[in-house]
């Protein structure tokens, strides 16, 4: 994007949110992640070298904060943040610019790319490559052959966490997953996410895919503008055309893994659910990126867990963050 001369509103107040969260770990402090982009380069590039960055605000953005009072007693999870989407307020932060591994929260900025880039109408026929996957991985138990629609396959990542779905959807629309990764990171600076840097559409380990906490509820924030999007992570279940390399059709439900909807889990009183993106690997531990509202005041509300310790511990976290907004 170099030798950008002029870009639109929204990307300057995107942009707006680079600069300030950048504000607060260009200091040298051990343990942020390092920085990819330097403030001058991406400041260069947009043409705001002389512009003076208190006076940029990020207008849809909830603004980052350091660690909230306490923050640091929390041992159970690594990091986390409470977003009033509302107010534009952010209610706690816990390590939200500290690296991380997002795991199969990584779906979500999948479905962004693949939705901005992509035909929703478009069959997609499943390749071998697409089911070379390790041992444990999560499914949507797609078939060499499996023909199914961009907008179906999509339901498998993001309520079943299919893997497979992932590596089809990337392949589909960008002809390959590497080719798919540069559409990530390319998406993922443009709406200020720099701190991150994706490998695969899928979140499986590798050292080179990292993220934070902040980072992932700037493209979560972004993905929530696109109905699609909306529409499939608020659904307990979504039912899914397949047609297999014999031609044969058949229809299959794909169940999301958000434990709110399963019912083995419950949200604080006041508060509804709406839907969200559970992730969980060795080195990420349990994640989970989630939309919710206030039932009386209808304000929206986004909470960000990652690298709990156990499953329990990652639903007790938000429950915890979500109870601070029950009287919004």
């Amino acid at each position: 994007m170099s030798g950008v001369k002029c870009i639109n509103k929204n990307r300057l107040r995107l942009f707006a949110s680079v600069l300030l969260s950048l504000s607060f770990i260009l200091t040298g402090c051990q343990g942020q992640i390092k920085q990819e982009y330097s403030l001058d380069s991406r400041a260069a590039e947009y043409g705001f070298v002389k512009e003076d960055s208190s006076s940029l605000m990020a207008s849809d953005l909830c603004p980052y904060i350091e660690d909230s009072s306490g923050a640091d007693q929390n041992k159970t999870v690594y990091a986390a943040g409470a977003f009033n989407e509302t107010t534009g307020e952010t209610k706690y932060s816990q390590n939200l610019l500290k690296k991380i591994y997002p795991a199969s929260t990584t779906k979500i900025l999948t479905a962004l790319v693949a939705i901005e880039n992509g035909n929703l109408n478009q069959i997609c026929t499943v390749e071998a490559s697409d089911l070379d996957l390790p041992a444990g991985s999560s499914v949507a138990h797609l078939r060499v052959g499996d023909r199914l629609s961009l907008y179906d396959l999509m339901k498998g990542m993001l309520l079943e966490s299919g893997n497979d779905a992932a590596k089809a959807i990337a392949r589909s629309v960008a002809g390959s997953e590497e080719k798919f990764a540069d559409l990530m990171n390319q998406k993922a600076r443009e709406i200020g996410a720099s701190h991150s840097h994706f490998m695969n559409p899928d979140g499986l380990p590798d050292e080179d895919h990292y993220t934070c906490a902040y980072d992932m509820y700037v493209i979560f924030h972004n993905a929530l503008k696109e109905k699609t999007f909306r529409t499939i992570i608020r659904s307990k279940k979504q039912k899914a055309t397949v047609t297999d390399s014999t031609g044969k059709a058949s229809i299959v439900t794909y169940k999301s893994t958000n434990l709110y909807f399963t019912g083995d889990i419950r949200s604080p009183e006041g508060i509804r659910v709406l839907g969200g993106k559970t992730g969980t690997t060795n080195d990420a531990g349990y994640c989970l990126v989630l939309w919710s509202e206030n039932k009386t005041t209808k304000a929206k509300i986004i909470t960000v867990v990652f690298k709990a310790d156990t499953r329990y511990d990652l639903y007790l976290m938000t429950n915890k963050l979500l109870t601070s907004f029950g009287s919004v």
